[in-house]
């Protein structure tokens, strides 16, 4: 509110110079001159960040406010030249619709024809290419001679689209940080690069050299149009190079005239700060869905992850790729067994966790990373191929029709099949799974199981309850393993007694 009373401020000085001033301005006095262009300096100022549509309401207001030929035009070339020159990105849209509005149609005249021809060339050569419009379509050849047509339709990521000469020095200074930027930073973007000239031999030598990337992320195209067919000088407005844009999938121009610092912040500001939510309503019914309701394995989950990974990744796609890996984890962990655990074993060390270059946002490591390192933690405990912990516990052991409560080693068994089985008082489930296991090993000498009641193991010795969590996974009973006859893991959170 503020700041939309300061420019009501400035704008009032203005249009009182506009008013007053108009016949001593007509007989050019420099004083009345040079304090209208500081007033009018102050005001597009004051409007700078305001958007270009507002942009362009205010310069109409004003130069339609002069009632002076003479006034108008000094005001009207004080606001073309003002937006042609900005450094401010898109400004050059309001410089153009001064032109159309007021110079090329007539209703104000410039200084000479040499002036207005200028600022036709310059209309002429950057309205095709205006932020907010849609990326020109034209043809080019690859290094193989092909022809490619780019921006004919929707592409699958975003592009940099990078005009340059092999003989420009600025265009060496911007490739030099391009390198660097995509080696510390493999964004997701098609990287298109255009060489504006004609020496073949320049081109793939520069192409091979100062445009070679490090970067896995990032899809390198290398261009030229030798005979200027395509007319890119003036769809995107290469005067001179270098030039540079950034373009949505959609096509639309999102960033034109950029330096390489400008185009990283650009890049940053889409796959940085996307905040992703993960787990919600339809990301579980669509698991649901593929995992069906029969049995379910570790690898079909695994076959799953990787179905994402192949489908995202290679096309650069990391926003897609961490959406539904992220809502995978969720689902796995609102669920027990045997197959959700062991793939989410996988899923965490394979697509999560060895992958800091996706997973590297504030917003990763609060919903996914950390919440990954968690469960890797827990996943690691009794893994199987792993030997049982030696050591002596409190428990039931049934083995064929018999029951012996006292301690036993957990390595020293004795049956071929060992099930180990954690239960806690109270617990419905874990009841049954008493029940199951009785009925297993009924009649059965190679089967033997030991249940070890949590609670009073807490309560009769917190050291061993201490060592028991630091070993096996207890977040959640019943948890039941089975060793072989040498105390060798092979399967846990087994449900299907």
């Amino acid at each position: 509110m503020v700041r939309r009373q300061k420019i009501r401020c400035l704008a009032g000085v203005v249009l009182l110079f506009l008013t007053v001033a108009a016949d001593a301005f007509a007989q050019l006095d420099s004083t009345v001159r040079a304090a209208l262009d500081k007033r009018l300096s102050e005001y597009f100022a004051a409007i700078e960040f305001e958007g270009p549509e507002t942009q362009k309401g205010e310069c109409d207001f004003l130069i339609d406010t002069c009632v002076d030929s003479l006034m108008r035009q000094h005001v009207a070339l004080s606001a073309y030249e003002h937006y042609r020159d900005s450094k401010v990105m898109g400004a050059e849209a309001v410089a153009i619709h001064v032109f159309d509005k007021w110079f090329d149609s007539g209703k104000v005249k410039m200084r000479d024809d040499n002036e207005l021809l200028a600022a036709r060339i310059f209309a002429e050569f950057n309205r095709r290419s205006l932020i907010g419009s849609q990326a020109q379509e034209m043809t080019l050849f690859d290094l193989d001679g092909d022809p490619i047509t780019l921006f004919d339709e929707p592409s699958d990521r975003f592009t940099v689209l990078y005009f340059y000469d092999t003989s420009c020095p600025t265009c060496k200074v911007q490739s030099l940080l391009l390198r660097n930027l995509f080696r510390e930073e493999d964004f997701p973007v098609d990287f298109i690069a255009v060489y504006a000239s004609d020496n073949e031999e320049e081109w793939r030598d520069y192409a091979f050299g100062q445009l070679r990337f490090d970067a896995r992320m990032v899809r390198v195209h290398h261009m030229w149009d030798p005979v200027m067919e395509s007319d890119f000088q003036r769809k995107y407005g290469v005067i001179q190079t270098p030039r540079m844009f950034l373009i949505a999938p959609d096509g639309t121009i999102l960033g034109r005239e950029l330096d390489v610092r400008a185009l990283a912040m650009m890049l940053h500001n889409i796959f940085d700060e996307v905040e992703l939510d993960y787990g919600n309503d339809e990301s579980i019914a669509l698991y649901d869905s593929l995992f069906g309701d029969g049995p379910l394995s570790a690898k079909e989950v695994h076959d799953v992850s990787n179905y994402i990974e192949a489908n995202t990744l290679p096309k650069g796609d990391t926003l897609m790729f961490r959406q539904m890996t992220g809502d995978l984890m969720y689902y796995l962990s609102l669920h027990s067994g045997e197959a959700y655990k062991e793939g989410m074993a996988r899923l965490v060390e394979e697509k999560i966790l060895s992958r800091p270059d996706v997973w590297k946002t504030r917003d990763d490591s609060l919903k996914v990373v950390g919440m990954a390192q968690m469960f890797d933690d827990l996943l690691s405990r009794s893994a199987p191929g792993t030997r049982v912990p030696d050591l002596k516990v409190p428990g039931t052991l049934l083995s064929g029709n018999r029951t012996k409560t006292g301690e036993f080693r957990l390595r020293r068994l004795g049956g071929r099949n060992n099930y180990i089985m954690f239960v806690t008082d109270g617990c419905n489930v874990c009841a049954a799974r008493k029940e199951a296991a009785v009925r297993l090993v009924a009649g059965n000498k190679k089967v033997k199981a030991l249940i070890i009641n949590v609670d009073e193991v807490l309560a009769s010795d917190p050291d061993l309850a201490s060592e028991l969590f630091d070993s096996f996974d207890l977040s959640s009973l019943p948890f039941v393993l089975i060793t072989d006859k040498k105390a060798r893991i092979y399967r846990r959170y087994v449900i299907d007694l």
